[in-house]
């Protein structure tokens, strides 16, 4: 009875060791066409690659050298009272139409003593977020088309697209005063 009992376990074994083998196998095939099979896809998807519209290449040739790399900032310059101050733009989609408007000469209007506002004309891509805390000379976009430049820092619970930050703040804040004020926006040259 042991002796069957230990043949019963072999048979068992070698069956199991069978299939293992070759379900290995034929995983190993599939594993092997389907690697062939990307392979053809990456060879047919670099040929269309290599076939990029003239248009294209030159559209990523042109534009201002500050606007070149996706991660290089944008000097502007904003004008109050004759004064020149400069900023740092983000490079993003929103400073990109932003910038496509200047020069811009703006009437901005006070609010809450805190910032500087003026409704665009023309609704700007928005990625807004909540900062949770704004820092003086922080020039963000409320909404689609609300152009803020904040001079004093606070907390808030209000949601902004980010687009950059005056340089010299200081300077900047002490000239922009109580009330409204006419702030003129262009690319540093």
């Amino acid at each position: 009875m042991k002796k069957a009992i230990l043949f019963i376990i072999c048979i068992i074994i070698v069956i199991v060791i069978f299939i293992a083998f070759r379900y290995n196998n034929g995983t190993q095939n599939t594993n092997e066409n389907i690697l062939a099979n990307r392979n053809t896809v990456d060879l047919n998807n670099t040929s269309n690659n290599n076939a990029i519209d003239n248009n294209e290449i030159n559209n990523n040739l042109i534009g201002d050298n500050n606007m070149n790399n996706q991660n290089e900032e944008i000097k502007i310059s904003l004008v109050v009272n004759n004064r020149n101050f400069s900023a740092t733009l983000e490079n993003n989609e929103t400073t990109n139409e932003l910038i496509n408007m200047f020069p811009l000469t703006l009437n901005m209007s006070d609010l809450n003593s805190n910032e500087k506002y003026n409704y665009l004309e023309t609704s700007l891509t928005t990625n807004s977020t909540n900062p949770r805390r704004i820092n003086a000379g922080d020039i963000k976009l409320y909404g689609d088309n609300c152009l803020v430049v904040f001079y004093e820092s606070f907390n808030t619970s209000y949601s902004y697209t980010n687009l950059g930050k005056i340089d010299n703040v200081n300077d900047f804040v002490s000239e922009l005063g109580s009330g409204d004020v006419t702030i003129t926006f262009d690319l540093v040259k």
